[in-house]
């Protein structure tokens, strides 16, 4: 199997969150490292001073000396910084970029190379996370890495999370994005914008549409009106189920005609928004 990256969201903003925090963690050691050596210079300066006069037989300056210095001693150094822990957002995208890598690794031990699975794709109905083209049809794949047992009516998709002895310690946790998207509405609403993208361009496929639980404690509890065409678990990523999800054809075009205007639908909308460019997409999509 061929691999395409258009863009990594989900690396991308861990990678910028563990910057953020090694930079902050830098600024902060940096002041601690001014902090002792100002201190470790005023401790000298009134050990000199101290022996100064002491030398010079003034004693009584040299005993009030005594109570600055034991003042210097008793403050205490200053508190050495540590680097902070992954914030919860952080914590999330390094999950979801595991998700996504054993998302990839399975469809790698599937798929030959008459297959090219594409990461990344972004359109104005979002970002799916994997494009699946090969010979008999196009899939849209949404990754969702959360444990615990899943379900959906529809749209709507929740959870009940268990710990490791078996207890249920959530139940009915929303499955959502930040616009309220369950799962399947992500992965639909891209798909049908690409979907409608390439029949303009005279390549009448349909977009098959997939979610995959890619966390290893995943199950799968109830669903009712479904609207994608599978929804699986990673173990239950088999050639089989994949293979009869994607049997739309390629709509009388080709693997890499498509690919090629994935790629350029992409570029085109992951471009930043401008007053001048905002026509002409509409024109083009």
């Amino acid at each position: 199997m061929i691999e395409i990256t258009l863009s990594d969201h989900t690396a991308d903003q861990s990678s910028l969150a563990a910057a953020k925090r090694k930079a902050e963690y830098e600024a902060a050691y940096g002041a601690y490292a001014r902090a002792v050596a100002q201190r470790k210079a005023k401790g000298t300066a009134l050990r000199q001073a101290s022996r100064e006069w002491l030398q010079a037989g003034k004693y009584g300056a040299w005993l009030i000396s005594f109570f600055p210095r034991m003042a210097h001693a008793l403050s205490g150094s200053p508190k050495e910084p540590q680097m902070a822990e992954a914030s919860r957002n952080e914590m999330v995208w390094n999950a979801g970029g595991e998700g996504e890598q054993r998302v990839s690794d399975s469809l790698k031990q599937i798929f030959s190379d008459e297959w090219t699975v594409v990461s990344g794709y972004k359109n104005r109905g979002g970002e799916i996370d994997k494009i699946l083209v090969g010979p008999t049809g196009v899939l849209a794949i949404e990754i969702k890495f959360v444990n615990g047992r899943v379900s959906c009516a529809g749209d709507r998709w929740w959870r009940d999370k268990y710990d490791k002895y078996g207890n249920l310690v959530q139940s009915n946790v929303p499955i959502a994005d930040k616009r309220g998207r369950g799962p399947s509405a992500q992965v639909n609403d891209a798909a049908d914008r690409l979907q409608e993208f390439l029949h303009k361009r005279g390549i009448a496929l349909r977009v098959a549409r997939a979610v995959v639980l890619s966390h290893s404690s995943s199950s799968i509890s109830q669903f009712q009106g479904q609207t994608v065409d599978l929804i699986a678990t990673l173990d239950q990523l088999i050639a089989s189920e994949l293979s009869s999800a994607v049997t739309g054809g390629l709509g009388g075009g080709t693997a890499q005609q498509i690919l090629t205007l994935i790629k350029k639908d992409h570029e085109f909308n992951a471009r930043p928004p401008s007053h001048g460019n905002r026509h002409r997409r509409q024109g083009l999509l």
